[in-house]
């Protein structure tokens, strides 16, 4: 059998070829200004924040998706700086010094200087994945995670020292009310106090029905508060040897707590914000049209925070409830 091209199919590939050069030549190449216009903003419609530190002169905020962003004119402006990827900002913190550091779901963190423009990235421990950051007052950064396991650094993040409390749980949240005493939280009820700047730990009585702590804020050593599934807010007053719940009427979980001075702030789901007033988290009318959450926040100073979620969510809210939006005016990008 001839398997070769017969005359009247090579002239029909020929016409057809002819044709798609003329249709080609008579098109126009698509105007692709827009897009461009919209690639060189610092905040995209599809970026999502998850993560949010202040040290009081700059804000920034991690993404899912390599970069972080940050805004030395209190959230007017932002700049965005590109991680290499595959990069995910899920935690930052600030230090004592005023620089940053984040977490990255991909085993790393990131340390930022204190303009919050210039970012290196340290591994962490095999195995080990972070849930959690801070920084102590003399400047160790502490990260919380799986395995019941904590990590210090006292070099940022050059070496690392772990402790393991032998639990398979998760622990997703860590702060250092000031030099000596230190709070961790975690899954199933699971609460850690350290009294000696993290030298030790010891087991504080668990969490009423195997809570699942989101976030979990101390004001000072006795008085703490944490947030968790189906809207729950905990209250201690003893340094968190016991539990009572505190009425939240949005009912919807709170990702983040933050403390605006003597002011208490909860962000969650449904774009939702609470503040605590007596006993009861009210309702907080930040006067934004979110998207589904508000995974975290930062307080910029005694009048706004910074809350942050996903669909680009960027704003600093004002302590009146009103709200000051992000806006688009890039200062470059820094690779």
């Amino acid at each position: 059998m001839n398997h070769s091209t017969s005359p009247l199919r090579r002239r029909g590939l020929a016409i057809a070829a002819l044709a798609v050069g003329l249709l080609g030549g008579c098109m126009k190449a698509p105007d692709l200004t827009a897009v461009k216009a919209e690639r060189a903003k610092p905040i995209s419609r599809t970026d999502s924040f998850q993560s949010a530190s202040s040290n009081g002169k700059v804000l920034v905020a991690g993404t899912a998706a390599n970069a972080i962003l940050s805004s030395s004119d209190g959230g007017q402006t932002w700049s965005r700086h590109a991680l290499a990827a595959p990069s995910s900002v899920t935690a930052l913190a600030t230090c004592a010094d005023g620089t940053f550091v984040g977490v990255d779901f991909y085993r790393k963190v990131w340390i930022g200087d204190a303009s919050g423009t210039q970012w290196s990235a340290q591994p962490t421990v095999k195995g080990f994945d972070a849930l959690a950051v801070t920084c102590d007052p003399s400047g160790r950064i502490w990260l919380a995670g799986s395995r019941s396991t904590l990590l210090s650094s006292a070099d940022k993040g050059k070496t690392w020292k772990a402790v393991d409390f032998g639990e398979d749980a998760l622990l997703t949240t860590i702060q250092f009310i000031d030099a000596d005493h230190g709070v961790v939280t975690g899954e199933f009820g699971t609460a850690l106090a350290t009294a000696d700047g993290g030298a030790t730990w010891q087991a504080l009585p668990k969490m009423p029905n195997e809570f699942y702590p989101y976030a979990t804020l101390f004001t000072d050593q006795r008085n703490g508060w944490s947030s968790g599934l189906a809207g729950v807010i905990l209250r201690t007053s003893d340094g968190g040897k016991t539990w009572a719940p505190q009425a939240n009427e949005s009912k919807l979980p709170m990702y983040s707590l933050l403390s605006q001075g003597p002011v208490l702030y909860g962000l969650g789901a449904g774009g939702q914000m609470v503040m605590l007033q007596g006993d009861t988290w009210s309702r907080f009318d930040h006067g934004l049209s979110l998207p589904a959450y508000l995974s975290a926040g930062a307080v910029l100073d005694a009048q706004s925070m910074l809350v942050v979620g996903p669909a680009g969510a960027l704003h600093v809210v004002k302590a009146t409830g009103r709200v000051a939006l992000a806006t688009a005016k890039t200062q470059g990008e820094t690779p």
